[in-house]
């Protein structure tokens, strides 16, 4: 097929799109004659969209990505009349709301709703969607600047019928292991999840359930999810008696076409046709009732804009964390602000745009955290929303707040956080503080009794150096340590009670332990160094922590595996090593960046995870137990090359323990030695 075949192909396959605003012929060709005049040279200059997928640009026969034009400063006033004029054409942007009944828009403020307190001055309410579009319009501009001059942008770093339908009752009494969280009594979603009756498996775009309650396993039922394009897919599941939700990520994507053609008085290059493949991100929340396995019944969904980022569950409430790019469309203020244009840049909540007042504003950035929270019993409807504007952000969430932080290094390597209070779905903020340096892991972060603990490694000098913040419900400051272990850096942290354990890392190991229980003037108790390090501390029980890291050489740092290691922190003052395991010939483990992926189980004494060697492309599931002072082997399953390490769990339900994984769940005898049962496929 030739050049011009294909050309003429999506052409017609876009001829009942509708050309968006801001890329019409009569606008793209002010735009180029605005630019040309200001530039004073040849030009066909786009600039390309963040939220465009792919963007296909035809100049003469040649074929090369496009970036959309937009003005600087100078030339905003040209781009708001030539906005308005294909405004007042009718030349519009598809924006249509998603189906939906609930979210909050700005016509439609709940009267006995608290007003949204500002995060200190870090994250301020908006007074009204003009603001919101000023400071889009700003950070843009800003943001393309620095792009333009090289600079990186600022931001954070970045089942078969009868017997499925039998009570679970008869579960009650069976341990079956549940998802390793962050924060003990909120949970978080996976790919893979048992009540102890069930496996419950994310497949593609399906979720099977398989019965697990007699001697073989057998599929239940499945839920077919339904999926709309090839790029839809479900992400993770909850699952909480007969109800299961499921969380799935749908990508919108139409062509888009505009055209332009040359001027006499430039001499322009010629762009025959410009073809935008514009896509949008949408997240859904699917709640299911599976009192009969065989028969699932959706009771209900929630869709809010932007790609899944995280989720938690506390009680009956699932709080949904989504990323959306913003920038302000191609019109100018007055119009854009309107009731009808809204949808056209504002993240939709269940078909309705968020409302001004639920819209925190900051210094910088044009990406916006979109947070819903959704009752599990009502799950159509949406409690509250709120939108942070920011460059990305981390997210940590405790048992009463959620902390939302990010290093900031337009200011020599500062940690910004803010929090978030939350209550029955209705979120809040409380205010914002900084600190030196960055937090380099997940669980350096840590909420206790409403006070807020917090470890980072501060660069700014050019060598690392450690620091410990305490501070109040109030966020404010009431005790730190500074200059701990220099030279070095935090690879893994731990909290338990009024101690704090964390590891940093030159050529050894040091593991620190440290008293918090006076908030004013926190001590170091003691400092255990061994070669290697861990990047995953997990406690075994109240007298023991695992850690799971890399043996290196200690003259070298050249890495000799990976490394199990189990320390005695019953007397805090003096801690020591009980054991170590190396683990050689792999070099690779989720385990040490996916928390969800270990088991770590003190009462049943197990601890799993997968490996893999990337020179051999080889990757197995290794399950210990901790028995004499030592780790002894209780099992080794050899993953089929086709299967992801990272997407592989260990699970076990009374005397049964399931390694599932794409495609396959295998079954092993606990009380036989771990000998292999059954397994099923699909």
């Amino acid at each position: 097929m030739t050049e011009k075949e294909i050309l003429e192909k999506i052409k017609l396959s876009a001829e009942e799109i509708k050309t968006p605003e801001g890329i019409s012929p009569e606008t793209v060709k002010m735009w180029l004659d605005a630019e040309a005049k200001r530039r004073g040279r040849k030009t066909c200059n786009y600039r390309k969209t963040m939220t465009a997928a792919a963007v296909l640009l035809v100049c003469g026969i040649s074929v090369a990505g496009a970036l959309k034009l937009r003005f600087d400063g100078s030339d905003k006033a040209a781009a708001d009349e030539a906005a308005g004029m294909t405004a007042q054409e009718g030349v519009m942007t598809d924006g249509s709301p998603a189906a939906g009944s609930a979210g909050r828009s700005e016509p439609e403020k709940e009267a006995e709703r608290t007003p949204k307190a500002d995060a200190g001055d870090l994250y301020v309410v908006a007074d009204n969607y003009e603001e919101v579009y000023r400071l889009l319009d700003q950070n843009s501009y800003q943001k393309e600047e620095a792009i333009m001059e090289g600079a990186v942008a600022d931001g954070g770093i970045t089942e078969s019928a009868g017997a499925s339908d039998v009570s679970l009752d008869s579960a009650a009494s069976t341990p079956y292991s549940q998802t390793n969280v962050q924060t003990e009594g909120v949970d978080e979603s996976d790919i893979i999840k048992t009540d102890g009756s069930y496996l419950y498996i994310v497949d593609e775009d399906a979720v099977k359930m398989i019965d697990i309650r007699g001697e073989k396993m057998k599929e239940a039922g499945e839920i077919g999810i339904p999926v709309e394009g090839a790029a839809d897919r479900v992400i993770e599941i909850y699952v909480d008696g007969d109800v299961l939700n499921v969380i799935l990520e749908k990508e919108d994507t139409g062509l888009k076409n505009g055209q332009s053609e040359p001027s006499g008085d430039n001499d322009f290059e010629i762009c025959e046709d410009v073809f935008y493949l514009e896509s949008n991100t949408r997240t859904q929340l699917l709640t299911y009732d599976i009192e009969s396995r065989s028969n699932p019944v959706l009771k209900g969904s929630i869709t809010q804009d932007g790609s899944y980022k995280t989720s938690r569950k506390v009680g009956d409430v699932i709080y949904l964390f989504t990323e959306k790019y913003m920038e302000v469309p191609e019109l100018p203020e007055g119009q854009a602000v309107d009731g009808e244009n809204l949808e056209k840049w504002i993240p939709i909540v269940n078909g309705k745009p968020v409302g001004a007042d639920s819209i925190y504003l900051s210094g910088q950035g044009t990406n916006g955290l979109l947070i819903a929270s959704v009752d599990v019993e009502k799950p159509d409807a949406v409690v509250d929303n709120t939108l942070i504007l920011n460059d990305y952000v981390e997210i940590y969430v405790g048992e009463s707040a959620m902390y939302l932080y990010h290093t900031d290094y337009r200011q020599e390597s500062l940690t910004q956080v803010a929090k978030f209070a939350f209550a029955d779905g209705v979120i809040n903020a409380v205010g914002a503080v900084s600190v030196p340096g960055e937090v380099y892991d997940s669980f350096a972060i840590h909420e206790y009794q409403g006070s807020l603990r917090l470890l980072t490694t501060d660069w700014s000098d050019g060598q690392p150096e450690n620091g410990l913040y305490l501070f109040d419900e109030k966020l404010k400051l009431t005790g730190s340590l500074t200059g701990i272990a220099a030279g070095e850096q935090i690879y893994a942290a731990r909290y338990l009670g009024n101690m704090a354990y964390f590891v940093t890392y030159q050529n050894t190991d040091p593991l620190f332990a440290v008293d918090l229980s006076d908030a004013k003037n926190p001590q170091i108790l003691s400092e255990l160094k061994i070669t290697g390090f861990s990047e995953y501390l997990h406690f075994w029980g109240e007298d023991q922590l695992v850690g799971i890291g890399f043996e290196t050489d200690p003259d070298t740092g050249e890495r000799k595996g990976i490394k199990l290691s189990m320390f005695d922190i019953s007397d805090p003052a003096e801690l020591k090593t009980l054991g170590t395991k190396v683990l050689k010939g792999f070099d690779y483990s989720p385990a040490m960046f996916l928390y969800k992926s270990v088991l770590a189980d003190a009462e049943e004494n197990l601890i799993g995870f997968s490996v893999a060697n990337y020179d051999g492309g080889t990757s197995e599931y290794l399950l210990f137990a901790w028995e004499n002072g030592e780790f002894q082997k209780l099992l080794s399953v050899e993953l089929p090359e086709s299967v992801n390490a990272d997407n592989c769990r260990g699970i076990y339900a009374g005397n049964r323990f399931y390694v599932v994984s794409e495609g396959a769940a295998v079954a092993y005898d606990r009380d036989a030695g771990y000998e292999e049962k059954e397994r099923l496929e699909w």
